[in-house]
């Protein structure tokens, strides 16, 4: 079933439809191969299952009609995500949100932009700032990834402000689902976590090994 947008027609400047089966527990992307709009893809592992699901971006030309206030700072676009008509796209339904948008390098020549500050802005109840980082460049475009924790309206903004709770984006990654990349490229170190233990236990148990065989000799 497709996706009935809200969004006032007007307001829309393009948009792109793709259609996918979301099985709980097998993740799934979105592609959007048509480049009509400044999202490239979507990705996450669902919750739940809402079999053959249609996602719709929706490249605006103003703030979505459904949004009562602005974003901070400088805004590139707004765009809104739906991901099929039953909730399948709502925090409740997914983990592991990942969105990949790209921003024009004249864009961020003529505003004077730093790239570095380029922040996705989630609005829920009031705007979010995710998580962001680059990801990669071509000769016109710079390509953003950043954490969700749902789809709904988006805004990509140069962002100066403190970036979301940490809580929220725990166990996401940039790499994709399964890479290894955490919040504020943080790598996990078991090797690390297991030497301490080792130098830590070690002594311990030569110790322990002394004072039974002097035991013994006793």
């Amino acid at each position: 079933m497709d996706v009935l947008s809200s969004e006032s027609a007007s307001n829309i400047a393009a948009k792109e439809l793709v259609t996918r089966s979301v099985i709980s527990g097998y993740p799934v992307r979105f592609d959007f191969i048509e480049d009509v709009t400044c999202i490239t893809y979507i990705e996450f592992d669902p919750k739940k299952t809402f079999r053959r699901t249609t996602t719709i971006v929706e490249e605006l030309k103003n703030r979505s009609t459904l949004v009562p206030t602005s974003p901070s700072g400088t805004v590139y676009k707004h765009v809104n995500v739906w991901v099929g008509d039953k909730g399948a796209g709502l925090p409740t339904s997914i983990r592991s949100g990942l969105i990949e948008f790209r921003v024009e390098k004249s864009w961020i020549k003529d505003e004077n932009i730093n790239k570095s500050l380029i922040n996705l802005q989630r609005y829920d109840e009031d705007w979010q700032p995710l998580y962001t980082e680059i990801a990669r460049e071509d000769n016109n475009y710079i390509y953003f990834k950043a954490k969700t924790p749902g789809y709904s309206f988006f805004a990509i903004t140069e962002y100066t402000g403190q970036i979301g709770n940490e809580e929220e984006n725990r166990g996401i990654t940039l790499g994709g689902l399964g890479g290894n990349i955490e919040k504020g490229s943080r790598i996990k170190n078991p090797m690390g976590t297991a030497k301490i233990f080792m130098a830590v236990s070690l002594p311990l148990f030569m110790i322990l090994v002394g004072y039974c065989l002097f035991k013994k000799k006793i």
